[in-house]
């Protein structure tokens, strides 16, 4: 008996770990707006704190804002710019943040999570790339 105990034991375990890690939610909710070498406004990426993840236009640059909200229970996160979500930022040397912000519509502190930027003509496409 505890032979045949142990060994289905043994069989569920995987089964119940990938079951576990493939419904895990996000701990934040992030948001990367991507910035060309010249300013502009050419990408975003998004994950919700329900997991679903979303990106649009061209998320490959080395110019991004990154906003974060915690999700649920988790702990606050360190802002560094004064009244927005931002927790970092690499911008072009023409670029400041206050200026980057209103290109890209930073999300204020205090929303439950950074906004999908809807009006810029991108497909969006229902995944983290």
């Amino acid at each position: 008996m505890t032979h045949t105990l142990a060994k289905f034991a043994l069989i569920t375990l995987p089964f119940l770990c990938i079951a576990g890690n493939a419904h895990a939610l996000a701990q934040n909710s992030t948001s990367n707006k991507y910035f060309d070498e010249n300013g502009t406004l050419v990408g975003q990426q998004i994950r919700l704190c329900n997991a679903l993840s979303y990106h649009a236009g061209n998320v490959h640059s080395a110019y991004m804002i990154t906003e974060e909200v915690p999700c649920g229970a988790n702990p606050s996160l360190d802002y560094i710019v004064p009244g927005t979500i931002i927790t970092a930022y690499t911008l072009p040397g023409s670029q400041t943040i206050s200026n980057a912000c209103g290109i890209a519509e930073c999300s204020s502190s205090g929303v439950a999570e950074p906004t999908r930027l809807m009006n810029k003509g991108w497909t969006w496409l229902n995944f983290w790339q």
